[in-house]
């Protein structure tokens, strides 16, 4: 049988751990590479969106008092306040680039929701002015700059987004790592409330076997044996029933559109869910002995 464990004189594969404790470890080990595999997806994630919108602003210049003119003379007055404002502030200190995102980009990104380009072309869209910042950049100038140019243009710091998405981003990652760490005590507590349970079932055999000499030592390494072996049996299942879901939700996410986060690629990152199984049976194994050491000195 798979996992036997070396002889000994306390009956321990008889007990009620033995059924119950790999299960709930699975349980445990399921629910632990779900929070990482989520942590690392949810970082990756939030750290790719940031370096594309990171350093980025955006000019928005609605054609404020044009609309009653018709397309054509819309658009070439509506060009000409948006060469003002490139003109303008192209010049201040700080800019690396400038830039206007062209009308038939303009047309692709809207085409989906608002219809083919001839449907576009007859309302009145802003104009959506690219900024580059570098060193020695001023927002406060570049905004005053633009409210005296142009005071109907609006200007997008996508910054303030992105604080208030890493805000929350940082919060649901606490909240993973606080999880992670509620699952290993959840783990620690199943492991110590089974050992304490085969303590009181077997107790008079280990009575038994202090009469005749057995120290504290080797009655607490039958226990470790075999809480570790639960252990590592129920951290293969964990396992097993957690990476193939994940592969699952990779797979349709990849269907959908979505991008497999690069730290997800990397083989540290299997070493360190594989690693899972082995963590888990080392704190069993340590927590089953402490116990068994601290309540023997208690009984006898």
């Amino acid at each position: 049988m798979a996992f036997r464990s070396r002889p000994s004189h306390l009956p321990l594969e008889n007990d009620s751990s033995s059924r119950f404790l790999p299960s709930i470890v699975a349980l445990m080990v399921a629910l632990l590479t779900f929070s990482i595999v989520g942590l690392a997806v949810l970082h990756d994630t939030v750290g790719r969106w940031a370096s594309q919108i990171d350093g980025s602003l955006t000019i928005q210049v609605p054609p404020t008092g044009l609309t009653q003119l018709d397309p054509k003379d819309r658009e070439a007055a509506l060009e000409k306040r948006v060469q003002s404002i490139i003109d303008t502030v192209s010049g201040q200190p700080g800019i690396a680039r400038i830039a206007e995102l062209s009308p038939d980009k303009m047309a692709e990104l809207l085409e989906p929701w608002l219809g083919p380009n001839e449907m576009i072309s007859d309302l009145p869209i802003p104009r959506i002015i690219e900024i580059t910042p570098k060193s020695g950049f001023d927002f406060s100038v570049l905004e005053a700059t633009v409210s005296r140019t142009a005071p109907e243009a609006v200007l997008d710091d996508h910054r303030i987004w992105l604080e208030r998405i890493s805000d929350v981003a940082v919060s649901v990652e606490m909240a993973l790592v606080a999880l992670i760490g509620v699952l290993f005590a959840a783990t620690v507590l199943s492991v110590f409330f089974a050992t304490r349970s085969g303590l009181s079932i077997h107790r008079s055999i280990i009575e038994l076997l202090h009469l005749i000499g057995a120290a504290d030592s080797y009655i607490a390494k039958q226990f470790a044996r075999h809480s570790m072996r639960l252990a590592f049996l129920g951290s293969l299942i964990g396992i097993a029933i957690a990476l193939p879901v994940s592969i699952l939700i990779g797979y349709l996410g990849l269907r959908a559109g979505w991008q497999i986060p690069d730290n997800l690629h990397l083989p540290l990152f299997f070493v360190l869910v594989l690693m899972v199984p082995v963590a888990i049976s080392a704190v069993a194994w340590l927590t089953a002995k402490r116990t068994v050491l601290r309540v023997l000195r208690k009984m006898l």
